[in-house]
Order: C-alpha cells, then sequence, then structure tokens
C-alpha cells in the first residue's frame, strides 16, 4: 500500500498538465490529494470521453494530460482514443481503477463483465498498459516506464488500479465557488430569415493568431480549404469532443484566444461539455456552434437541434454570454465582439439547411495536423 501523494510528487518531475476525470471510489485518494494541492490543476469532466478531449487539448499545448476513470468507463472513451489520441499520435497519462477484477474480492453486480475485459479491453484499442505501483520502491521504475513510452511512441500509456493499492485519503479544501451566475443572453433583433451557408460563416470568421480547433465532418473540411494555417487543429473522428479538446488547450494558454468551431450534431453528442466550459469559465475561449439542423456530412440527416437553443443552453451552463445570429452582418459584429470580450462565449450560428457538396478531406494526415499545431502554439 502506497500513499497517493507519493505517487503524484513523482509525476510532478515531469512535464504534465491538467488532471480530470470521472471519480470512482478507488480513485479518490488520488482525486482527493490533486483536489487538496495547488500543485496540480483537476478539472471536473461530465463524462469520460469528455476526459480525453480535455487531456488531448492538455497535451497539445504543451503540458502531458491525466486522466482518472473508473473501468466501468472504459467504454466511454473508445471512440475518442481510437479517432483521435491514437491516430493523431497524442499521448495521455490513464489511471484506471479495476473494479470487478476477477482476482480481487467480489465486486458490485455491475462491474462483473467489465472487470473480467478490462486488461484486454485497454490493450485492444491500443494503450500501453502497468499496474498501478504497490510499493514506495516501485514508483519511479514504474513512472518513468510510462513517460518514457509517451515521449518516445507519442501515445498514451496507462496505470491500472487494483483495490487496496492506495491509502486512503480524506481532503479539507473547500469546494469552488461556482454558485450559478447567469450571464448575458444578447436578444437579436434581426429577422431570423437564415441566409448563411457553413462556407460563408467560416469566410466571416476572421482568425487572425486565435488558435482554432474545429470538429469533424463538413465544418473542418472546409476551414481547410478556406484558411488553412497551423494554428488550426482540424478533427477527423471523434464527434462531439471539439469543446473539450479546445479547453484543454484554453486552460494551458490563457493569453491566446481559443475559438472551437462546432456543429450542433456534434455539440448535442457531448452537451455536457458546455457545463464543463462554463463551470471552469476560461476567458479566453469562445464557442462557435454552426447549426444547420442536420448532419451535412453524412447525407443530411435531421439532428434534434430544432428542440432546443444553443444560446438558452449556453447561459444556462454558465457561459458568459451568448447569442443566435442568422445573418452576415450580425455574425461579423458579434464574432469580434466576443474575441475581444472576457468569455466564455457561445456564438449560435443558424446556418442554410442544404445538403451541400462535401469538400475533400485536409491534405494533412492527422499527426501531420497535431504536429505542426503543437509546434506553433507552443513557440
Amino acid at each position: 500500500m502506497i500513499d497517493a501523494n507519493d505517487f503524484l510528487e513523482r509525476i510532478q518531475k515531469e512535464n504534465v498538465g491538467w488532471a480530470t476525470g470521472v471519480p470512482g471510489s478507488l480513485l479518490s485518494p488520488l482525486i482527493n490529494h490533486i483536489v487538496d494541492t495547488d500543485n496540480l490543476g483537476y478539472i471536473n469532466a461530465v463524462s469520460e470521453g469528455e476526459a480525453i478531449g480535455i487531456a488531448a487539448g492538455s497535451s497539445l499545448s504543451g503540458r502531458i494530460g491525466i486522466v482518472l476513470i473508473q473501468n466501468s468507463g472504459l467504454g466511454n472513451i473508445v471512440n475518442p482514443v481510437t479517432s483521435l489520441t491514437n491516430v493523431y499520435k497524442i499521448p495521455f497519462l490513464l489511471i484506471v481503477s479495476h473494479r470487478g477484477d476477477p482476482e480481487n474480492k467480489p465486486d458490485a453486480a455491475q462491474h462483473a463483465i467489465m472487470g473480467k475485459i478490462t486488461n484486454s479491453l485497454i490493450d485492444l484499442i491500443g494503450i500501453s498498459r502497468q499496474d498501478f505501483p504497490s510499493n514506495y520502491s516501485e514508483i519511479n521504475t514504474a513512472v518513468s516506464n510510462a513517460f518514457d513510452f509517451m515521449r518516445k511512441e507519442s501515445l498514451p500509456a496507462a496505470f491500472v488500479l487494483r483495490r487496496g493499492v492506495l491509502q486512503s485519503y480524506e481532503y479539507n479544501a473547500q469546494p469552488n465557488d461556482c454558485s450559478y451566475k447567469s450571464g448575458v443572453l444578447i436578444r437579436n433583433d434581426e429577422s431570423p430569415t437564415i441566409s448563411l451557408s457553413i462556407r460563408d460563416s467560416i469566410k466571416l470568421l476572421s482568425l487572425d493568431q486565435d488558435i482554432c480547433v474545429s470538429t469533424t465532418g463538413i465544418i473542418s473540411r472546409v476551414l481547410f480549404q478556406e484558411c488553412d494555417r497551423p494554428q488550426n487543429f482540424y478533427m477527423q473522428g471523434s464527434m462531439g469532443t471539439a469543446a473539450a479538446l479546445g479547453l484543454g488547450v484554453a486552460l494551458n494558454k490563457p493569453n491566446r484566444k481559443v475559438a472551437i468551431f462546432d456543429g450542433d450534431g456534434s455539440v448535442l453528442m457531448r452537451l455536457g461539455s458546455l457545463a464543463t466550459v462554463g463551470y471552469h469559465k476560461p476567458a479566453n475561449y469562445v464557442h462557435v456552434v454552426l447549426d444547420n439542423e442536420m448532419y451535412a456530412s453524412t447525407g443530411g440527416q435531421p439532428s434534434a437541434a430544432p428542440a432546443v437553443c444553443l444560446s438558452d443552453l449556453a447561459i444556462s451552463a454558465g457561459y458568459r454570454r451568448a447569442i443566435t445570429v442568422y445573418g452576415a452582418d450580425a455574425l461579423s459584429y458579434y464574432w469580434n465582439q466576443f474575441r475581444h470580450d472576457e468569455g466564455p462565449s457561445l456564438l449560435h450560428v443558424k446556418v442554410k439547411r442544404v445538403a451541400e457538396k462535401m469538400p475533400p478531406r485536409p491534405t494533412l494526415n492527422p499527426q501531420e495536423i497535431a504536429n505542426r499545431f503543437t509546434e506553433s502554439i507552443n513557440e
């Protein structure tokens, strides 16, 4: 059995960034120590998949992210690991608690199946795995092995934490003062006549030196055609993760404006990310949602976007300001305003519900996209 703080002190000698995840009882000593110290920051993710996105953003912006999850959440990370971190070669440190371990004492019924397949599932999705160190003398070697692998392969590494390895620890930190404070929902007086396409909108969104993360599908493809820059991170796959990845970048780069170009289907897939952004309130975060009420990249099937007002949701989730716009003048005006105001802000852009011809994918492969993005924002 070891003190969680001994492990955390060792990993802080590496170039680690934000820790994030979804709590589990076996992980409590680690998470409680992180929350109770000023040396590491913890982002309380609403889902395991979102945590992968946040950690990837931290790693891309210069400091390796840490993800702490219970093994019951492994299924939620399969997509962002296999289509984001392992394709773009983005390392992060994963710590997984092993509930339902068949070699340990019986656990709750819901952990039985995942408990049997935990190790094989981690191996299957391409994450290097080792047991979490169970005594002090093992910590240095285990951590060195994990970080040496990540530096060499640019891929994630995992520790599997078994029951009874960590000493208990109750933290005394006071919760963040994040009682609900209403932001400003800007009411738009323009006629709700939709006049812009996705391409029209992206042409109006001048980026200058802003960092930009664009969601998978047509939005990344059009952005690449219209405004390719090293500071753009084009997501291909990992749908719904753009907002989380942008959050990880924004928190590591507080002096740089970070713009997220999202779609209605993408933002609805991980709607909880609005709450995570609203809770942590990065002042440099501008979230643009291009909403055509359909899945344009897959043939125009309708999305659930007509049922919600995303600007209302953003304010309810803690964004400082939000607006829904319908035309070029309003888009240009509020885009320029939000880029200079304190965020997080959400610019909800209603665009034409037409099946545009799909442009080709970016000619850069995912690893090239990630490498030049990292180099450009970390100079």
